[in-house]
């Protein structure tokens, strides 16, 4: 699997996360820009100068920008259930 096929998977697991906790279980919407908070945290990876490197191979990098991701998604979810 390759960094980039990584990352898009995760921030895809996120958003659908986040839509699933905000239509069944947050007392209220969550807003548009926080609802695609993983998105926006993808497209910062996705024009990095970091993610240069070779095909197929998943670098320290990746994993820490998944990491990244989900920290934002769990953040997005504690702060729109206050």
């Amino acid at each position: 699997m390759s960094a980039d096929l990584l990352v898009s998977l995760v921030t895809a697991v996120c958003v659908l996360a986040l839509a699933v906790l905000s239509r069944w279980f947050l007392p209220r919407p969550i807003s548009f820009l926080l609802q695609f908070a993983p998105v926006w945290v993808y497209i910062a990876y996705f024009l990095s100068a970091g993610r240069k490197r070779a095909p197929r191979e998943v670098s320290s990098s990746s994993k820490v920008w998944s990491l990244t991701i989900v920290l934002v998604t769990v953040a997005v979810a504690v702060v729109s259930a206050i």
